[in-house]
């Protein structure tokens, strides 16, 4: 796969998952404003929207309020926030990917997966996740909105798992760029041995036949874009 192409992916994943999640943040606003308008009508301690727990509710006690562990996506929802706004502004500086994007990303990856998780467990106590047609827009309103926050979460979680694989497919390009022992040859013989720096310039006395190889992998020898060769004599002019 191209390197480039790979680095302009992760890099717009990455923007996605800031997006997504603004976009997660916003519809908390309008779930809890929704939850605030019906909640007091309907008998529903404010306690409910954060205390994970299954309320009946109605002058039947036939329905049921619940909202999954919303403490938990507040938490992982700020801390997504914040690397975000972190590494937009890291961004303007960055020279990775390091090795510990990978473990940051695998770590949002399982976050938002677990949160997606504490959000639908009613469903395993027999409990469904859908809007029923209702008179009041405010309970419509609070569970399109609770609906579309869990969509959003889980695609954020996925795409973090991409992220953390192409994280770890560039890490190791990079490793492989600037890890290692490189020769530089010519007409056959080692003139020059060095650890890899960005825009060094090797200077060798032959101007033909000049070859750089990485020394680390004898089957797959690799060109470096990163050494400037200057030879002592210049190339005889064509005119």
């Amino acid at each position: 796969m191209n390197t480039y192409f790979v680095q302009t992916t992760f890099k717009s994943l990455r923007i996605l998952h800031l997006l997504f999640t603004i976009i997660c943040f916003i519809l908390e606003l309008v779930e809890v404003s929704a939850f605030s308008q019906f909640a007091a009508d309907q008998g529903i301690p404010a306690s409910a929207y954060f205390s994970g727990q299954i309320f009946q509710y109605g002058k039947d006690g036939t329905q049921y309020y619940y909202n999954g562990v919303k403490i938990y996506s507040y938490i992982v929802l700020l801390l997504t926030l914040l690397d975000g706004g972190v590494y937009v502004v890291r961004h303007l500086f960055y020279t990775g990917p390091h090795k510990r994007d990978i473990t940051i990303n695998s770590i949002f990856a399982f976050l938002w997966l677990s949160a997606g998780l504490a959000n639908i467990y009613p469903t395993f106590e027999g409990h469904s996740y859908s809007c029923p047609p209702t008179s009041s827009p405010s309970i419509a309103q609070e569970c399109i909105t609770k609906l579309l926050f869990i969509i959003f979460g889980w695609i954020i979680g996925i795409l973090f798992i991409i992220t953390s694989f192409l994280s770890y497919k560039l890490w190791d390009e990079r490793r492989e760029m600037y890890d290692g022992e490189w020769r530089v040859e010519a007409l056959g013989e080692v003139v020059y041995k060095y650890k890899p720096k960005p825009n060094l310039t090797v200077k060798v006395n032959e101007p033909e036949q000049v070859m750089i190889y990485k020394s680390t992998k004898n089957s797959e020898k690799v060109r470096t874009p990163s050494l400037f060769i200057q030879t002592a004599t210049p190339r005889a002019s064509s005119d």
